[in-house]
């Protein structure tokens, strides 16, 4: 079960970061050249400023992850990974309609929504889910 935690934080953490630099770009395209997923930013630099600001903690996120695979309590680093994820399916459910309407063109919500749930699930499982002890 341990190396199911390990392995799990890893790669939690890996996508968070690929994820948080990725769209951290796509926020500054979008802010600047008024291109792509975010160009709706090109008139709001207020939402750009907090984005950018939230795709950075992503990434911090990702970090503290991939460093809590390396620990002894791996459980502790799952819950932490599981309420990231808890927080932001509370903001889907809520406005839904509103990331619906952002994203008109592209299925983007459901896949995110996916994403979230995905990872809320596993981290969830993996953080309270009882190890096997092996009695020799």
């Amino acid at each position: 079960m341990e190396t199911i935690r390990k392995n799990l934080l890893r790669i939690h953490g890996v996508l968070l970061i690929l994820i948080g630099i990725s769209a951290a770009i796509n926020t500054t395209v979008g802010v600047h050249f008024n291109r792509g997923l975010y160009h709706f930013l090109y008139t709001n630099k207020l939402a750009f400023i907090g984005l950018f600001q939230a795709y950075l903690l992503v990434v911090l996120i990702g970090i503290v992850l991939w460093l809590g695979s390396q620990k002894k309590n791996r459980k502790k680093w799952n819950r932490i990974g599981c309420l990231f994820h808890f927080f932001i399916l509370i903001l889907y459910v809520q406005y839904w309609d509103f990331f619906i309407s952002l994203y008109e063109e592209e299925n983007t919500t459901l896949i995110n929504f996916t994403f979230h749930l995905t990872f809320f699930s596993l981290e969830l499982w993996a953080g309270f889910a009882k190890s096997k002890k092996i009695h020799t």
